[in-house]
């Protein structure tokens, strides 16, 4: 089985495929940010970071993006779309994946920060 964090971030890939997402990069680095999954719909470009926490867990998934992590993904972003031939809008979004015995609980938080 994959670990936690990887499993997660498949599941939240395929939540966004079947919402009509394109995954244009998976596990993307730039200096010392790394952008889970990078994402397409329309003229967005989307930078998710996922949070996969399991029934032992009790922590919210979401207070783990902190604010020092949240700027090294607007940095990597703002990155990737520098050399897009065209204009897009950038926006960081945010996928918990909770899995608790048989139930997987997945929130999707589009524009959970700025990108600028």
């Amino acid at each position: 089985m994959l670990e936690t964090g990887k499993w997660g971030e498949e599941q939240a890939a395929n939540y966004l495929i079947n919402k009509g997402y394109t995954i244009l990069a998976r596990n993307y680095r730039h200096q010392k940010a790394e952008i889970d999954l990078i994402a397409q719909t329309g003229n967005w470009v989307v930078a998710v970071e996922v949070k996969t926490r399991t029934g032992k867990q009790l922590e919210e998934p979401f207070r783990a993006i902190t604010k020092t992590k949240q700027r090294l993904l607007i940095k990597a972003i703002n990155f990737y779309v520098r050399s897009w031939p065209v204009p897009v809008e950038v926006r960081m979004d945010a996928i918990s994946v909770v899995q608790h015995q048989n139930d997987v609980v997945i929130q999707h938080v589009q524009d959970a920060f700025p990108a600028f």
